[in-house]
């Protein structure tokens, strides 16, 4: 009895632990890095991983991870797993538990050759939930023979409880931090750097049309920031306290996409066992955002029109009408009158979502834009990473400006992110811009003999080796393979060319 109440007590101070330890941060890798260390000890196993699911690439990403092996490490980490692959995919998918006592890595459900060539005996995994929805993985694995106690295993499904509640509440406090900061950045449309007269107008336009309860139509090739003016619409309005959704037409498959907008009532369909709020509900007072507009299917147009006409619409199954106050916002990157034209979008429901137009411009059209972006960009990564990068050369800058940027906005981004990452100075170079943004020899000299390309290429190959070894001509010949007194003629010779 005595030794009962011992494990008992033993038992509750683990699980008093874990959510003591679960309350100290909002920082999620923290928590989960300090709950890992103590389940690892508790259970008495070698290693564990706590997974956590990206609810838009539905990607398993690996929080906190202890004691595996870097290849193992590497492999999570580089070549992530989706929900329903691999054993700890199908874990999140099903919402299963599984317990390997012997063998684990033999098992068939472990797809990837890195899990089977790790020599796992013991295996455990359990879906970490919250409001009903899995929201993560943990696993814990030996290499030895291993069998625990049930107590010990009834403990770790115990301790799944806390955790993924800290999951929950780490992404509803960054969810309420971004909003927050978004509203802020995006207060009076502040936060939409432009100095373009393209763009100013279109902001003017907003500014007029913000509080109405009309639909608004945004036209701009990808990466130009559609989503981004639909939440600074969203967060100037008077609807700012209330949600803002956005749904990727073209991301949900066609025989989701109507349950996820209007929800559905018990019974509706096979594994419809309760009944679900839709988007359109969940946004009552506030926005939706539908980007890709064009992708959702004839049939859903139809119910979509009907929506605008009246704000009414009825739950998958049900026939029950129901109202809400939305106001919609939509975006394309497609022509809508041509897939009118063609017979592939209504006619109809193309009016109700054209009332306001805007069509944003794409970066090449708006080049006075770049210089401000890229300071923005060069700033706000250099504080990300910790680094003191102060300007960029004129060479490189020059090069930004002479791209035709079919990316837009998102492309320069990724660009600058990337320089940023590379560089070593205190000034973004050259050197540390990605081939494809770079022009040709035959773009920057139209009209070139084939003589002075050749000569050009071979006075940029020396110079580079010169700005590598700072101007000493020695190092300079030693790395372009080559004697001193070659490479002096080399120089006299290509400059008299």
């Amino acid at each position: 009895m005595t030794e009962e109440l011992e494990r008992h007590n033993k038992k509750l101070s683990i699980l008093y632990e874990i959510a003591l330890t679960v309350g100290r941060s909002l920082d999620l890798k923290t928590i989960l890095n300090d709950v890992l260390e103590n389940i690892i000890g508790f259970m008495g196993v070698d290693a564990g991983v706590i997974y956590v699911i990206d609810n838009k690439t539905l990607e398993m990403i690996p929080v906190a991870f202890k004691n595996l092996s870097e290849e193992v490490v590497k492999d999570l980490c580089e070549r992530k797993v989706r929900v329903g692959e691999c054993m700890c995919g199908n874990i999140a998918k099903f919402d299963e538990e599984v317990i390997i006592f012997e063998k684990a890595s033999q098992d068939p459900r472990f797809t990837r050759a890195v899990l089977k060539r790790e020599g796992m005996e013991f295996y455990a995994g359990l879906p970490l939930k919250s409001k009903g929805r899995v929201v993560g993985v943990l696993c814990v694995i030996t290499h030895e023979p291993y069998f625990p106690a049930p107590d010990l295993i009834d403990v770790l499904r115990a301790a799944t409880i806390p955790i993924g509640l800290a999951i929950e509440n780490a992404f509803l406090f960054e969810t309420t931090k971004k909003e927050a900061d978004l509203q802020r950045r995006l207060s009076d449309f502040e936060g939409i750097i432009t100095s373009s007269p393209s763009m100013l107008s279109i902001l003017d336009l907003l500014r007029k049309v913000k509080d109405l309860s009309s639909t608004v139509l945004i036209y701009g090739e990808s990466g130009t920031g559609k989503e981004l003016i639909a939440k600074a619409i969203h967060f100037n309005s008077l609807r700012k306290d209330k949600p803002f959704i956005v749904v990727n037409c073209a991301a949900i498959p066609e025989n989701l996409i109507e349950s996820e907008l209007f929800g559905y009532i018990k019974g509706a369909f096979t594994g419809a066992y309760t009944e679900k709020k839709g988007l359109f509900e969940a946004a009552d007072g506030g926005t939706i955002f539908l980007d890709e507009v064009e992708a959702i299917s004839k049939n859903l147009q139809v119910k979509l029109l009907r929506f605008l006409q009246d704000k009414t619409f009825f739950k998958v199954g049900s026939t029950k009408q129901l109202t809400v106050d939305v106001r919609i916002i939509a975006a394309t990157n497609q022509r809508l009158e041509e897939l009118v034209r063609t017979k592939q979008f209504r006619e109809d429901l193309f009016y109700r979502l054209n009332v306001i137009k805007v069509e944003l411009p794409p970066l090449r059209e708006r080049p006075e834009d770049i210089p401000i972006l890229v300071r923005y960009f060069i700033n706000k990564y250099s504080s990300k990473m910790n680094k003191a990068i102060r300007q960029i050369s004129h060479e490189a800058m020059s090069i930004i400006m002479n791209y035709q940027w079919p990316g837009n906005i998102r492309e320069l981004e990724n660009v600058l992110e990337r320089a940023v990452a590379l560089s070593e100075t205190e000034e973004i170079k050259t050197d540390d811009l990605p081939l494809e943004i770079m022009p040709s020899i035959e773009t920057r000299h139209p009209g070139w003999s084939l003589r002075e390309i050749k000569k050009d290429l071979e006075l940029e190959h020396i110079r580079k080796a010169l700005a590598l070894t700072g101007g000493n001509r020695k190092k300079a010949a030693e790395l372009l393979g080559l004697d001193t007194t070659t490479l002096w003629r080399k120089l006299k010779r290509l400059k008299k060319l």
